[in-house]
C-alpha cells in the first residue's frame, strides 16, 4: 500500500512541471456495484470535480488532477442505515483511442470517507445482520480508475469511469465475524465543462 500512494503522489505531481493548463468542473451520478451496496445498502450517489488538466512535462501526453467530491446516501437495513461522504485526489492519464474525440482515462486515487450511522446495534456479537457494516473508515485510502470520456464540443465531454475503493478492514478488536473487507465499485456517468 506504501508504494501505492508513493506512485500516486508521483503521478499527482507530474503536472506541476507541466505546460499548456487548462481548468475544468463537473458532475455526475453514481451507480453503485454489489461492493458499495455493501458499505451502504443503496445503489445511486451523487459526485462533483474541479480539475488541472495539462500534458507531462516533455511529451504530448495528456493528464488531468482533479479534487473529487462525492456524497453516497445509505438506505436503512434493519434499523441500521449508513451514509458517505468522499473527498478524493486524482491523477488520470488521458490516452488516445485512436477514435475521433474519444480517450480512455487510467488513474489513481487517494481517498478520505466519512460515515455517518444512525440506529442501533444487536448487542449480540454473532448477530450480523444487525450491525453497521464497519465502524471506522479513519485515514486515506487508495483507489484506481479506469473508463472513457468522449468530447461533444472543444468544452463539452461525457464520461463513464469504473472507480474501486479502500474503505474499511475488519477491525482487530471488532469480535464480530463479518464478511471481509468492504471495498465499493462503482460505475461513474457524468459530463465536465473546460473553461
Amino acid at each position: 500500500m506504501k508504494h501505492l500512494r508513493s506512485i500516486l503522489m508521483g503521478l499527482l505531481a507530474l503536472p506541476l512541471a507541466a505546460g499548456n493548463p487548462g481548468f475544468s468542473a463537473g458532475g455526475g451520478v453514481i451507480l453503485g456495484l454489489d461492493s458499495y451496496k455493501k458499505a451502504v445498502n443503496s445503489t445511486t450517489g451523487f459526485m462533483i470535480n474541479a480539475g488541472w488538466e495539462t500534458t507531462l512535462a516533455k511529451t504530448d501526453v495528456p493528464v488531468r488532477v482533479a479534487l473529487n467530491l462525492g456524497t453516497m446516501p445509505g438506505k436503512a437495513l434493519n434499523g441500521l442505515k449508513t451514509s458517505l461522504t468522499l473527498a478524493q485526489l486524482s491523477g488520470d492519464l488521458l490516452l488516445d483511442t485512436g477514435v475521433p474525440r474519444l480517450r480512455g482515462v487510467f488513474g489513481l486515487s487517494l481517498n478520505s470517507y466519512k460515515a455517518s450511522f444512525s440506529g442501533d446495534e444487536s448487542p449480540a456479537i454473532f448477530d450480523a445482520e444487525h450491525h453497521f457494516p464497519f465502524h471506522d473508515c479513519k485515514g486515506l485510502k487508495g483507489g484506481l480508475r479506469a473508463g472513457l470520456e468522449y468530447a461533444l464540443t472543444s468544452r463539452v465531454t461525457v464520461e463513464a469511469l469504473l472507480q474501486a475503493t479502500e474503505l474499511a478492514g475488519r477491525q482487530r478488536n471488532d469480535a464480530l465475524i463479518r464478511q471481509g473487507a468492504i471495498n465499493p465499485a462503482w460505475l461513474q456517468l457524468g459530463a465536465r465543462y473546460q473553461f
